[in-house]
């Protein structure tokens, strides 16, 4: 016999045609058609937020008989009937896996909080569907019109299918709609499992009898189910447990020993239901269900499998339930009939059972609806029973495919009604509701969130008019390790005494007199926000369920958390959220307007920032490797942009973009010798006041220095004119006055920084003019009292080249102070001069280039014309310029909301 050709496709062999002593070639052609489908089909319904599912068995449909099966030899070719048992073979073990995911899911955690509520909904959730499916059961039947297949079987089976309700599926909805942690999705959550286990109890219940010859025997397929169940429980499960504690898997993590016993242990349980009578996925939720969830281990196993699971196998399956639907079998109107009285049956009983168990339970009316329309999502695991159902012959094609039109529909109709039925602004209303009835406090159950607050001195908390509290509420977000150094350095200069501190309050314009005398807490309030991403794996969804433990063990937060208990931050709320990246700055609005936040404080780091980290690292671009050139572009990428200008949007408080450039960056060799140096650019506009008077507290309590360097950019023909018109006003002479008092270097005292700080509201409310704000906070012409806070007026009379001439005198300053990467430029991020926009730079004139000595030489950052519109003028010249300093692009809010707090 001639050995089978090895040089494969050039010996001319045809890589599509089926071998079964090497079906891999044809598998993997299968596969990718497959997958490639799935993904395809998924954009356009993630659209709609769609779960996934819902692409991969309309992709089986399409590759199925239904539609490219018309096409002439398409399914002999890709998909011959001798080929289907090798791919059933890869979908079904990734069918056991996948249900190994579902029982590691099974927390009684869970169900513990509101057992009460969540029993009487499961059980509501169960019973009308399934008294309906049994009476539906008679007409389908009928219309099967297959004698072998005995009737109570069917009808127990069409009564399990109309109750069920898809736990995975519902779990991921709720993650996505961010429900899991209100009452409806905690509460949905809960009966959702109960349901799901229940029905699974009954599934392997109708399994046994469709296996089982007789009724004697069917009973000791199902005992001894139930007692191989009890074994892996209360046998296996300590073992399991002792062995997590030996392998150290516990606190580090399942080891490769640990995993290769789950793993066995999925595969030894399939195998047991398996050879009893019961389907061997039984097998594998039987085996999740005994996973410990103490220390995240359960999700921390997920993680392992269900990459090659859910992206790889699991797609396998339902797509091979989508080439078993013909849709071409509804072909009457008999048939059609059924399809609307069954999808018409599903919804009416899973929606009314859930929606009165709700209600009864004290629900109000759009929470029980929803509870309702979340209850009747079938998803995959009704295609899961399904296909049960029709590989052991108890559906036929027409059958099945009315069931597969139902679940389809009953999982696609969830999101978009959930969403009408329970929006967002009722979501805030219940929630305000549930706070006012719990005393003002939300429930820490739905909404954890941990917390730092040192015991505080009594006698440091006064109150009424001889004295108060200066809090400063600043909300900010660790989304990357990476950036954790820059916030904790920017919060270290943002930490104010804890000590009770006297201070003397003047009610002048001028700053001196003192006729309020009040003792002052200083109270630093962080919220510290990790937003991480929403993927699409299951683990995501286990996390966000355990939250308190994904909370507690976060590296970001426990790093913070330790930084700020050594620091002696007052208030540190941290708070974990997935979310999409889309929804990541509206996350960090909402939370900032319910904590009332007087700032928000974002950082904006780029990976491609190069700051030299060795000596070597400052040499000519020729001893570059021309390979690391090219990632070497200092190139925000299109997402940071995407990112700045969503945070912009916020306008119902001030928002600081902390653009770092090695800000809290120390290395070994090039300690920080010096206090931070910072440089305010001001020109005139809100944007600039809330700019100066964050680096005035940046400064204050931490002997920073601060120069604020003031450009008085006139027209002095348009002055000379209005001079000149009659009935000039005295406050106009005034202020001119004031200006000429100002040129030069001036300094700001002590008290006149705290009374722009923590002055009264009257003194806060003359601070909407440029002119008084600096007339009222430098009143000192000498350095004596304080040389920290300097302002240097510079005026700047040219037309053409205005920011040109900004942004160079910036940068002389900056090297003649010596500021680099561990010194901050704070400064406004619109400009504008007499209320109006500030000229931009002419397109004739280049950038100049900061002559800063921290600047390696001949690198300079290269930055879309985006960023212009993003960041301000003033904000892009200066990185344009390659200024080395870090930066703090400031906007103020847009309405009266106080941009620093009051100890009033």
């Amino acid at each position: 016999m001639p050995a089978t050709p090895q040089a494969g496709i050039f010996a001319g062999l045809n890589p599509a045609e089926f071998n079964s002593a090497n079906p891999i070639v044809l598998f993997i052609i299968q596969t990718v058609i497959i997958l490639v489908f799935c993904r395809v089909l998924a954009i356009p319904l993630g659209y709609v937020r769609q779960p996934r599912v819902i692409a991969e068995v309309i992709a089986g449909i399409i590759l199925g008989p239904s539609v490219m099966g018309r096409i002439p030899n398409f399914t002999e070719t890709i998909f011959p009937m001798e080929s289907l048992p090798f791919l059933n073979l890869a979908a079904t073990l990734g069918l056991i896996f996948f249900l190994f995911q579902v029982g590691l899911e099974v927390d009684v955690k869970v169900i513990r909080r509101d057992w009460r509520e969540s029993l009487s909904i499961a059980l509501a959730g169960m019973a009308l569907p399934f008294g309906l499916g049994i009476a539906v059961s008679v007409g389908l039947y009928k219309l099967q019109n297959d004698d072998s297949v005995p009737f109570s079987s069917f009808m127990l089976f069409l009564g399990v299918a109309l109750a069920i309700t898809a736990f995975p599926v519902l779990a991921r909805i709720l993650a996505e709609l961010n429900l899991l942690r209100t009452k409806v999705g905690a509460i949905t959550m809960a009966s959702g499992l109960l349901n799901d286990c229940t029905a699974w109890v009954l599934l392997a219940l109708v399994v046994a009898l469709l296996n089982a010859t007789n009724g004697l025997q069917a009973l000791y397929v199902f005992l001894t189910a139930v007692g191989f169940g009890l074994f892996l429980i209360f046998l296996v499960r300590p073992l399991y447990i002792k062995l997590c504690i030996k392998t150290g898997s516990m606190e580090h993590g399942p080891t490769p020993l640990l995993m290769t016993v789950t793993f066995v242990i999925v595969l030894a349980s399939a195998f047991m239901t398996d050879i009893i009578g019961v389907h061997p996925i039984f097998g594998g939720f039987l085996a999740g269900t005994i996973i410990p969830h103490e220390n995240d281990l359960a999700t921390k196993i997920a993680e392992k499998t269900e990459d090659l699971v859910n992206i790889l196998l699991l797609p396998l399956y339902f797509t091979l339930s989508g080439l078993k639907t013909q849709i071409g079998l509804l072909n009457s109107g008999p048939v059609w009939g059924y399809v609307f009285l069954v999808i018409f049956l599903a919804c009416f009983g899973k929606i009314t059972g859930c929606t009165a168990a709700a209600k009864f339970c004290g629900m109000s009316l759009r929470e029980s609806f929803t509870v309702g329309f979340l209850m009747n999502c079938k998803g995959l695991v009704e295609l899961i029973v399904l296909n049960i159902g029709h590989d052991a012959g108890v559906l036929n094609d027409q059958v099945f495919v009315i069931m597969v039109v139902m679940a389809l529909i009953t999982t696609f109709m969830t999101t978009p009604v959930v969403i009408k039925l329970y929006p967002e602004w009722y979501q805030k209303q219940r929630a305000e509701e549930l706070r006012e009835a719990n005393g003002g406090d939300p429930d820490p159950s739905i909404h954890p969130s941990t917390s730092v607050v040192p015991t505080k001195d009594p006698s440091m908390l006064v109150s009424g008019a001889a004295g108060g509290v200066d809090k400063f509420s600043l909300v900010t977000m660790l989304n990357r390790l990476e950036t954790v150094p820059s916030i904790m350095a920017l919060i270290k200069h943002l930490k104010q005494p804890r000590t009770k501190k006297e201070i003397s309050f003047s009610n002048s314009s001028t700053g001196t007199g003192s006729d309020d005398t009040r003792f002052t807490t200083h109270i630093m309030e962080l919220h510290a926000l990790r937003l991480l991403e929403l993927t699409e794996r299951a683990s995501d969804v286990m996390k966000i369920r355990d939250q308190r433990e994904t909370q507690r063990y976060d590296p970001v937060l426990n790093v913070i958390r330790t930084f700020s208990s050594i620091l002696g931050i007052d208030a540190l709320r941290t708070r974990l959220e997935f979310r999409s990246p889309n929804e990541y700055i509206k996350t960090i609005a909402d939370h900032s307007e319910q904590v009332d936040a007087d700032m928000i404080l974002l950082p904006w780091t780029s990976n491609r920032h190069n700051v030299p980290s060795t000596p070597a690292a400052t040499k000519d671009d020729e001893d570059i490797n021309p390979f690391d050139k090219q990632y070497q572009q200092h190139q925000y990428p299109v997402p940071d942009v995407e990112f700045a200008t969503s945070a912009f949007a916020i306008k119902h408080t001030t928002v600081g973009l902390f653009i770092d450039r090695g800000f809290g960056l120390v290395q070994d060799h090039a300690l920080p010798s010096h206090a931070t140096k910072i440089i305010v650019p001001f020109i005139g506009g809100s944007d600039d006041r809330s700019a100066l008077m964050f680096a005035l507290r940046l400064q204050l309590y931490h002997q920073a220095r601060a120069l604020v360097l003031r450009f008085v950019i006139k027209d002095h023909k348009k002055d000379q004119e209005v001079e000149e018109v009659e009935g000039i006003s005295e406050k106009t002479t005034e202020i001119k006055n004031d200006q000429q008092q100002i040129k030069g270097k001036r300094y700001a005292s002590v008290r006149s920084v705290q009374d722009m700080l923590y002055g009264s509201k009257s003194i806060r409310a003359d601070m909407d003019d440029d002119d008084t704000l600096f007339t009222t906070l430098f009143t000192l012409t000498n350095e004596e009292e304080n040389p920290n806070v300097a302002c240097i007026t510079i005026d700047d009379n040219t037309k053409d080249s205005q920011l040109y001439d900004v942004i160079s005198t910036i940068n002389h300053h900056s090297k003649k102070d010596n500021l680099g990467r561990h010194d901050l430029i704070v400064l406004g991020r619109h400009n504008k001069v007499d209320g109006k926009p500030w000229p931009h730079l002419s397109s004739s004139t280049p950038w100049p280039v900061s002559p800063s000595v921290e600047s390696p030489s001949g690198q300079h950052h290269q930055y879309s014309k985006e960023f212009k519109s993003v960041l301000g003028a003033l904000s892009f010249g200066l990185l344009s310029s390659n200024a080395q300093s870090s930066l703090v692009v400031v906007q103020s809010a847009t309405h009266d909301k106080r941009i620093m707090s009051s100890p009033e």
